[in-house]
């Protein structure tokens, strides 16, 4: 193989890996991820960002919560949902990028 051989198919390696990086961003901040609040209260939804979705919350487990308990359990599920979120955007970009770029 002569070198601009080596170059093109080194050029397509590059732009094949570019791509799945780019498809690798769109899936990761697409994807939402639910996480538990905890203590049976409900759940925390962020997309794949990180950003807030929703908060669901159990009635029944909800009355029995103080209002500075509750939203303690909701802060520390956010902060968890949020690193979580960020983890694996970062895990899926780096899949992406370690991938061989000939399909």
């Amino acid at each position: 193989m002569n070198s601009e051989e080596r170059l093109y198919n080194l050029a397509k390696e590059i732009d094949a890996r570019v791509v799945a990086v780019a498809r690798a961003e769109v899936a990761s901040r697409s994807m939402p991820l639910v996480l538990d609040i905890g203590a049976g209260l409900g759940t925390v939804t962020v997309d794949g960002a990180g950003s807030l979705v929703s908060v669901d919350l159990v009635r029944e487990a909800v009355a029995g919560q103080t209002g500075a308990s509750l939203s303690g359990h909701v802060l520390h599920a956010l902060k968890n949902a949020e690193s979580a979120a960020s983890t694996r955007r970062k895990v899926m970009l780096d899949d992406a990028a370690r991938e061989r770029g000939t399909r």
